[in-house]
């Protein structure tokens, strides 16, 4: 009976790693295009005010749906996993409907508040910069519901195991954005506000029609398919969302108050380890939800918990590999990618540094996402939004104090020691959840 546990293990972790493979291989043209993307804004803005701005209001305008749409999709997916196509097709319609319910009551209230929220998070920018940045966000305001429904909608394929959708469409984003640049040939913001709502747009259209042509997506106006259940869950992992969207402005935050163009720099010196990031640490995060899912509905939780240090141990190898490459060849590759035009020799200097500290976390955030996903399938929300604000204290706290020595790059390296105590406190709360389980099944 072992040998036969261990066989389909050992199937169920290969099929895993070639599914996160191919995403990762499918991602490879989108996370070119914005290379493409990020090249062009380097050329057109390098790390001028406009493009803080850009960046800024893009993280503002996005908090409401990290808060509320990203929660409702990690219970969202468990939920559908399982479920008959008619049942799954209502259920994602009433979450759809909820959530731009929800937005819409949300986005006024928001909005009203930027204002003051403005002076507060940014004391030291121009009522000049405030106003450009708050008019960055009303022209986002497209972006925020589309973003919003492309996100559940995502959800429902991964919870089908289509991942290909997940790995290709995102190009649409930076193709949008490069059209409208080329349009232009010129720094101007309102290129890059136009091509962000267009490229969103792009994705919901086809995703919608993919979606309606299987019949995994019918408007209900019940929510008698599980929708209470899939609420109640997000519910605490809403609060951590909270928490959470903080993460990306507390370090923006921290690096306005280092001077002008410290948030491009950041950016820059993120731009390659978040597009690894997103080949690897969400792979593995899309395609390993659906198969704990699967483990825990059939009770399985010997295998759960070998699968769940088997994956943790692999990927944090190929993560520590990835880490050395980039560290190798941190400089070559910033200077290839944006030293023209108005980005200097000494701007590549400083992001090469950031990307640096940046992918020091890499290894940490593979494992952190293989415990993530196995207490997002066991319906562990509270224990996850607990390790979030953790990690938010830590990581913010760590950067604040190391941007006093480091400059933007300090900034980089407290945001990847909070995620080494997340990726701790995640596997620590994952193995006990495992191990209560299988105390009380009968011996």
């Amino acid at each position: 009976m072992s040998d036969v546990r261990e066989m389909l293990l050992h199937s169920r972790t290969r099929t895993i790693l070639t599914s996160a493979a191919t995403f990762s291989a499918l991602s490879l043209l989108p996370k070119l295009l914005v290379v493409a993307k990020d090249v062009a804004a380097a050329f057109y803005f390098g790390t001028g005010q406009a493009l803080d701005v850009y960046l800024m209001a893009l993280v503002l305008i996005g908090m409401p749906v990290s808060i509320i749409v990203v929660a409702l999709q990690t219970t969202l997916i468990p939920a559908l996993v399982g479920k008959d196509v008619d049942t799954a097709a209502g259920l994602l319609g009433s979450a759809l409907k909820f959530s731009l319910l929800a937005l819409l009551i949300v986005l006024p209230v928001w909005l009203l508040m930027l204002p003051s929220a403005l002076n507060v998070l940014y004391p030291g920018a121009t009522d000049s910069t405030k106003s450009n940045l708050q008019e960055a966000c009303y022209w986002m305001i497209p972006y925020y519901f589309l973003n919003g429904i492309n996100l559940l909608m995502y959800g429902a394929l991964q919870a089908r195991k289509v991942f290909w959708l997940n790995a290709l469409l995102p190009s649409m984003f930076p193709i949008a954005i490069l059209a409208a640049l080329w349009f232009t040939q010129e720094a101007d913001i309102h290129a890059l506000l136009i091509g962000t709502a267009t490229g969103s747009l792009l994705e919901c259209l086809v995703l919608f029609g993919m979606l309606m042509r299987s019949g995994w997506f019918k408007w209900r106006s019940t929510a008698g398919y599980g929708l209470r259940s899939v609420l109640q869950k997000s519910l605490p992992l809403m609060f951590g969302g909270i928490l959470g969207s903080l993460a990306p402005l507390v370090e923006q935050i921290i690096s306005f108050s280092l001077g002008p163009g410290a948030v491009s720099l950041l950016s820059y010196g993120n731009k390659v380890p978040a597009a690894v990031n997103t080949l690897l640490v969400t792979a593995i995060g899309i395609v390993i939800l659906p198969h704990f899912a699967d483990l825990i509905a059939a009770r399985q939780w010997r295998e759960c918990r070998e699968l769940h240090l088997r994956l943790s141990l692999i990927i944090m190898a190929i993560g520590a590999t990835v880490t050395a490459g980039g560290f190798a060849f941190a400089n070559d590759i910033i200077r290839l990618l944006f030293e023209r035009g108005a980005f200097t020799p000494t701007d590549s200097g400083e992001a090469a540094n950031v990307m640096r500290a940046y992918l020091l976390q890499l290894p940490f955030l593979l494992a952190a996402m293989v415990s993530l996903r196995t207490l997002a399938a066991m319906g562990k929300t509270t224990a996850m939004t607990a390790i979030v604000a953790t990690q938010l204290i830590f990581g913010s706290s760590l950067a604040y104090l190391f941007s006093g020595y480091f400059g933007v790059t300090g900034v980089a390296i407290g945001t990847a020691v909070g995620t080494l105590i997340s990726m701790c406190l995640l596997a620590w709360a994952a193995r006990r959840g495992i191990k209560e389980q299988l105390s009380r099944e009968p011996t």
